[in-house]
């Protein structure tokens, strides 16, 4: 239950080649660059369940060292997952490829995108994923952690 934090939400997949592993590293820029990290909530969620298991979620967060419990990484039911990335805007395309990984031959094209939640569950502001600005989304954060 997330109610009541700040949320900072990025949808992401482990088998990601380049852009998911830049919008951890921002997400964990942010995070460390945060004075103060109470009732805040790094939260990556995974639109490839199928692959995306708990051990990979947790390998995928060891190996990009995001903190526990400051970042959550989850997955969930397809439709779940789907009406999530309906909600927030974001784009994931799936895409069939010759490469196998554990019978399963695709991967995605999907947008780069970062957000900041209010603690009503309200998407407040949208980021590049890979390129918000570090000292902006702070400041958003804090301004959010100010209200009522």
């Amino acid at each position: 239950d997330f109610r009541g934090r700040v949320l900072l939400v990025a949808f992401f997949y482990v088998q990601c080649p380049d852009i998911c592993p830049m919008i951890a590293q921002r997400m964990l820029q942010i995070w460390q660059a945060l004075p103060d990290t109470g009732g805040v909530q790094a939260l990556m969620i995974s639109f490839d369940p199928q692959r995306d298991s708990p051990e990979r979620l947790r390998d995928f967060a060891q190996a990009h060292g995001l903190p526990e419990p400051g970042f959550v990484l989850l997955s969930g039911k397809p439709e779940v997952v789907e009406e999530l990335t309906q909600l927030f805007g974001v784009v994931v395309q799936k895409t069939p490829t010759e490469f196998t990984d554990g019978g399963a031959s695709y991967f995605f094209a999907h947008s780069d995108a970062l957000f900041l939640v209010d603690g009503e569950g309200r998407i407040r502001r949208r980021y590049s994923g890979t390129e918000a600005p570090v000292a902006e989304v702070v400041r958003d954060v804090e301004q959010l952690r100010s209200e009522p």
